[in-house]
């Protein structure tokens, strides 16, 4: 690993612990426009390349992609694990700066957990095609750890009109709140459903430019709202975890929950490797994002 990291582009001692404390962090710049303009490209054509929805991934492994063409181009897409197949995605990645600013929010080394390819089309207003409001951590039990994050990287340009991602300041810290949903689109209604401990609710939505990335704690409320524009939403999430995350066998209604990540990383022993090299490689290293961080102007 041990790639250049621009200090200037790393949060300040006072912007991680606001991180800690809000949920989310909005980043400078980090990619220049020319890059997004490849990934844009390269996820056009990967689009164009899935002829049903099954994919074949490293170590002789297959996953079914929740979308594929045959279920129509006018809709919300989530493609799991297109780092690993479209090497422009994966340059995203891989950008330095990705893994050190994950490493300082989070306290230790990072690793991937797993990424989202994400496409919003604009929206029929009788039909608004929104991101209900969740947390990650809902979707993870089946992690030791309730510290991972996720960086989100829009192509373009984002805010409110495009649909962009909001959060609810603070909500790390309110009671549990896996019950929401992300495939509902019914955001006030969700949101009656907040287990707020009695919090006030900010929902707060991230205007960026062209480059930036947004982090955000994965016990984080969050979602978005119907694409309004002319042009579809185009952006990539980036789950990561801290490198001490481990499985664990979690239950809901005393039947095991699993995850993807379980059957691609399962060892001859049965049990997922959540520190599998392929799967779930290193990103981000704290002594060297500190390191960093010192020189930070």
């Amino acid at each position: 690993m041990h790639k250049l990291i621009d200090p200037d582009v790393l949060p300040t001692v006072e912007e991680i612990e606001q991180y800690r404390s809000c949920g989310y962090y909005i980043s400078k710049p980090i990619f220049k426009p020319i890059d997004l303009e490849v990934a844009i490209a390269a996820c056009e054509a990967y689009y164009s390349s899935l002829s049903g929805r099954e994919i074949h991934l490293p170590n002789n492994r297959t996953y079914n992609l929740t979308w594929c063409p045959e279920d129509g181009l006018n809709c919300l897409r989530k493609n799991d694990y297109s780092t690993l197949v479209v090497p422009e995605l994966r340059a995203l990645l891989t950008n330095a700066a990705i893994g050190a600013i994950a490493a300082l929010l989070c306290g230790e080394d990072v690793r991937l957990w797993h990424d989202q390819l994400l496409y919003k089309p604009p929206s029929d207003a009788s039909d608004p095609k929104s991101v209900g409001w969740h947390t990650d951590h809902g979707y993870w039990r089946t992690c030791t750890s309730d510290n991972l994050l996720t960086a989100w990287i829009p192509f373009t340009d984002m805010d409110t009109s495009l649909g962009t991602i909001s959060f609810i300041e603070g909500s790390l810290n309110w009671p549990m709140n896996n019950h929401l949903d992300f495939f509902s689109s019914d955001l006030d209604g969700l949101e009656k459903k907040f287990n707020t401990g009695g919090a006030d609710v900010k929902k707060v939505p991230a205007i960026l430019k062209c480059g930036q990335v947004t982090f955000h704690h994965c016990r984080t409320i969050h979602g978005s709202g119907p694409n309004t524009t002319e042009q579809p939403r185009r952006s990539i999430a980036l789950h990561l975890q801290p490198a001490s995350n481990r499985y664990q066998a979690a239950y809901q209604d005393d039947h095991l929950i699993s995850h993807p990540n379980d059957d691609l990383t399962r060892l001859s022993n049965g049990k997922p490797n959540y520190s599998d090299p392929i799967y779930c490689p290193v990103i981000g290293e704290i002594k060297q994002a500190e390191k960093a961080l010192k020189n930070k102007t």
